[in-house]
């Protein structure tokens, strides 16, 4: 994994974890159950689970986007 990933999608998937439930486990294949103190602790040091995490919400965002762009255009 040598893409490099901007440091301002760092920063927005981190605060976008900070901001969910302190009871929120995610599970990765391969992984396992990743807690959320866990998963902060990934992109902290943005090991390979961190990075993989931060494709995951930027792809999330992506496609979030992307439907409200859709929607947007059927009520125009």
């Amino acid at each position: 994994m040598n893409d490099k990933i901007p440091e301002s999608f760092w920063s927005v998937v981190k605060a976008r974890f900070k901001l969910m439930p302190d009871n929120l486990r995610i599970v990765i294949g391969g992984y396992g159950s990743l807690t959320k103190k866990d998963i902060l602790k990934h992109l902290e040091k943005r090991d390979e689970i961190g990075r993989l995490l931060v494709k995951m919400q930027m792809e999330y965002l992506k496609v979030l986007k992307e439907g409200y762009k859709k929607f947007d255009d059927k009520i125009r």
